[in-house]
């Protein structure tokens, strides 16, 4: 019976709990203690207060493919910031249009040109991949870039203080970027629609993991979407170009250096989700294959000598030995059927329990407990899609694990590289 503890509670879930619980202890315990400190003490504690720091100059680099329809939204929303930005680099993926619209969005972006003119775009031939693009722009000479770069995709839509907050994120001089929360919409499409349910479910459960995360010094990977770093950080540690997720190898890249990231889930950004299911399959497929890629690429971070232990043990490890267990039992779950009937009985009804926990537990943990009413509605209406969800993404899970393997085994993983396709 006790082997089955481990499918009941989570690792990942226990630990990010505890985490939470700690923090949440040791705020509470230090509201109580300065109640008791003697006045005289408390004389003592007084500082004059500090020169206000000199704002940070931010320059938003926004890299495009495919997205020329919807690229003018991304870039009104950046204006309509709250927090003046130093400039605005575009950047295509040297495959698609995206040139040619920038030149015809300056008709209709001229009122926001003598807003607001630093509105620049940026190609070098012969380069396809969105890390090297971005690698390259920072260390263009001709660039002039603040001290904070905001990392963005096209089809993003901010908040209007989504770039204030994540200026405000960087309170520590250890931390090297700071990650927003994002979240999609549903697409038009009915099947791609039935498996954003699904993924997008999954998002939001999982916010308050981030926010442990970030307190124990163990982000599993920001938002690739839309993170700020400080520029001589970005200078200094480039992204990678062998893996199909820059984003997760850069997070780990950086607490490896010993870099902290913080994250501000009040620093919102959205976007619609990919419109057709063949194209929600394919990024899933994606994102899978570039963390198993991580995994082989970073294995040196479960060293002794590695400066990010809390992200090896306390994130990635607990989370590949859930990940992978989890989606084992999904995939023989016919099998467990017919030969022990009653295992997979419990398996179901527990996965079903933690399903319909998960709305009430989630929210409280990330301090919006408003939320649950919603979040129960949402989990029994698209329950069906959750569950069709769960059982595509495992199959995608392993096929992409046993893929990197096969590659490592074959000697292919010397081919791995991160370029947009046409």
């Amino acid at each position: 019976m006790g082997v089955g503890i481990p499918y009941i509670l989570p690792l990942t879930f226990m630990i990010d709990v505890a985490t939470l619980g700690y923090c949440r202890f040791k705020r509470i315990f230090k509201k109580i203690s300065e109640k008791f400190v003697p006045a005289h003490r408390k004389e003592l504690k007084y500082r004059p207060s500090k020169t206000p720091k000199p704002k940070k100059e931010v320059s938003v680099i926004i890299s495009a493919h495919k997205e020329e329809d919807i690229i003018e939204k991304s870039i009104r929303s950046i204006f309509r910031q709250n927090y003046k930005i130093k400039n605005l680099y575009i950047s295509d993926s040297n495959l698609d249009n995206t040139k040619k619209v920038v030149r015809n969005l300056e008709e209709r972006i001229k009122k926001l040109k003598k807003e607001f003119p630093n509105i620049i775009y940026w190609s070098k031939e012969g380069i396809t991949s969105k890390a090297e693009k971005i690698n390259s722009l920072v260390r263009d000479p001709s660039v002039d870039l603040g001290d904070y770069v905001y990392l963005i995709d096209s089809d993003l839509r901010l908040s209007p203080d989504t770039i204030e907050k994540l200026v405000e994120g960087f309170t520590e001089d250890n931390i090297a970027a700071v990650t927003s929360y994002g979240y999609v919409t549903p697409p038009d499409n009915y099947w791609a629609k039935y498996f954003h349910y699904g993924k997008e479910w999954i998002n939001r459960m999982g916010k308050f993991r981030k926010i442990a995360q970030k307190y124990r010094r163990a982000m599993f990977v920001v938002c690739g979407a839309s993170y700020m770093v400080r520029l001589d950080v970005l200078k200094k540690i480039e992204l990678s170009t062998k893996t199909k997720t820059e984003d997760t190898d850069f997070s780990w890249q950086l607490q490896e250096e010993g870099y902290k990231i913080e994250f501000v889930p009040d620093a919102v950004v959205s976007s619609k989700d990919v419109p057709t299911l063949k194209s929600q399959l394919k990024q899933s497929y994606r994102w899978y294959m570039g963390t198993w890629q991580n995994l082989y690429l970073h294995k040196n971070i479960f060293g002794l000598k590695s400066k990010a232990k809390s992200l090896a043990y306390l994130s990635i490890l607990p989370g590949f030995i859930e990940s992978l267990l989890y989606s084992c039992a999904i995939v023989i779950l016919p099998i467990i059927a017919y030969f022990f009937p009653i295992y997979a009985v419990y398996f179901l009804v527990g996965d079903t329990i933690l399903s319909f926990i998960a709305p009430v537990i989630a929210p409280l943990l990330s301090g919006e407990p408003e939320t649950i009413p919603g979040e129960i509605f949402h989990t029994l209406r698209h329950y069906h899609q959750i569950t069709a969800f769960k059982i595509m993404a495992a199959v995608l899970w392993l096929g992409a694990g046993f893929k990197v393997c096969y590659h490592i085994l074959t000697g292919k993983q010397k081919k791995w590289m991160n370029t947009w396709r046409v």
